[in-house]
């Protein structure tokens, strides 16, 4: 009885050498029982699918707890390690500064995307096979992936400009008022967003063009795409009060860019699973205007509320 209560309380107190193990068998069972349950060419072997994902299902919800566990421990001794060094600790100490490191990685990406749909789009209409109609749905995502370039490049090169000048002496009114351009100029940007979107939305409608993830990619993509909403959203919420434009211009790109991810998330499964009994066309035009609509209502608050604090002070 004794072993049995000490095994429980080690099972209550995870050690890290052991969690590490049962978090790798969580997610190795997880791609395996889905490639096995959704792939045709391993249908024979659905029983072992169902054994892995109950495994799975196991092994995942233990990894849960055991991280919810050791969280405190880990970010204890993260914060001791990182004292040492000053630049490292501004990630647990400054969220301002955690936030636009973030928005900095997002942008790399977000030009990667840029400039590979931009390729695409150039080998399209230079391919003497293809019709150049085919380069519009490529066009249309280059220029939206270039003005959410610029929406976060907006946001980064002001914050370093602000900080120069507050170190040169700048005054407090001149910042603020700084701030509210630059959160102007962003509100204004996500106004054009749904211009370039629209050449997309058109193509989806009116030649079948979207966004393509094949096979166990659908799943991937839909798990991230559900992470960006429910991150963007919930970041939203918590700021929604916070008095720095800065943070907030960055929350608002995240949340619009939330957005395109649900329609580019029903257009990927619309294309992925076709025999589904509905009119892919009229769904997608939907979901489109209304992403479309959101991101310029939001565009258009940014505008009002910068124009208001400029005003005032």
């Amino acid at each position: 009885m004794n072993a049995w209560k000490k095994f429980l309380q080690w099972l209550n107190n995870p050690k890290w050498y052991f969690l590490l193990p049962v978090m790798l068998i969580a997610i190795g069972t997880t791609v395996f029982g889905t490639l096995i349950l959704t792939q045709n060419f391993l249908s024979e072997n659905m029983i072992l699918g169902f054994v892995l994902l109950g495994i799975a299902g196991i092994t995942l919800s233990y990894s849960i707890f055991g991280v919810i566990r050791v969280y405190p421990k880990v970010k204890e001794q993260i914060l001791k390690w990182s004292e040492k060094y000053p630049r490292i600790n501004k990630l647990f100490y400054y969220y301002e500064f955690t936030t636009l490191l973030a928005t900095a990685g997002s942008l790399l990406i977000t030009l990667a995307f840029a400039i590979y749909n931009c390729a695409i789009a150039t080998e399209i209409m230079c391919s003497e096979g293809l019709s150049p109609t085919l380069s519009i749905w490529f066009w249309a995502l280059t220029l939206y992936y270039v003005v959410l370039v610029a929406l976060r490049s907006n946001v980064l090169v002001h914050h370093g400009k602000s900080r120069k000048a507050v170190l040169n002496g700048q005054s407090e009114t001149q910042t603020l008022i700084s701030d509210g351009k630059m959160y102007r100029t962003c509100g204004i940007l996500l106004c054009l967003l749904p211009v370039c979107l629209s050449f997309a939305i058109m193509q989806m409608v009116r030649e079948g063009s979207s966004f393509k993830h094949s096979g166990i990619m659908i799943y991937v993509y839909a798990i991230y795409a559900f992470y960006k909403i429910i991150t963007a959203v919930y970041s939203f919420i918590k700021e929604f009060n916070n008095h720095s434009m800065t943070i907030m211009a960055t929350k608002n790109i995240k949340l619009a860019d939330a957005f395109v991810s649900i329609l580019a998330l029903q257009t990927a499964m619309f294309h992925e699973f076709g025999d589904i009994e509905i009119d892919a066309a009229i769904m997608n035009a939907v979901t489109g205007a209304v992403v479309c609509a959101l991101i310029v209502a939001m565009g258009v608050y940014m505008i009002i509320k910068a124009n208001l604090r400029i005003k005032k002070i």
